[in-house]
């Protein structure tokens, strides 16, 4: 059995079909990196607006993969989580976790001031709490990425919400 013209313009074929395979996933992955970042430079700049950035997080949890839905979904869901948020969204700017410009700050943050985050429920803001008292405290927000429930989509729509300030 010998390797012939016929078996090199299949291998090279099989070869092309792959890059161009390839490539395509490259592009898919590119725009939605671009997506992504997209929501991210809204929520900066509609930060200082106030209650303008409410409605365009909503629609971003509604788009966020299962458990993340179901920690927000058990958030809702349970009626002393919404007394407890919204007493502390009316306070952002008196608590000792809020910044001056309604961020929260993750080195003075309790769990109920991480709950009002969107996306963090109870769980997760307990982690957050407990890798801060490993840690030392926080010295970047990319450290969220250090905590388990916490992936980069989660953290690109928290960053707009949280200083380590």
């Amino acid at each position: 059995m010998s390797f012939t013209i016929g078996h090199a313009l299949a291998v090279i074929l099989l070869l092309i079909v792959a890059l161009g395979i390839s490539l395509a996933l490259l592009v898919q992955q590119s725009m939605n990196m671009a997506m992504l970042s997209q929501p991210t430079a809204m929520q900066t700049t509609g930060g200082s607006a106030g209650d303008q950035t409410m409605p365009s997080q909503n629609t971003t949890d509604e788009k966020r993969t299962d458990p993340q839905q179901s920690e927000h979904s058990d958030a809702t869901a349970n009626p002393e989580s919404d007394t407890t948020q919204s007493p502390h969204m009316q306070t952002d700017g008196s608590d000792a976790g809020a910044s001056t410009h309604g961020l929260i700050n993750l080195n003075t943050a309790t769990a109920e001031e991480l709950q009002s985050i969107k996306g963090i429920g109870p769980v997760t803001a307990q982690r957050i709490i407990d890798h801060r008292t490993a840690i030392g405290g926080y010295t970047s927000v990319d450290q969220l990425l250090d905590v388990k429930g916490i992936g980069s989509k989660t953290l690109e729509i928290m960053r707009g919400q949280v200083t380590v300030g």
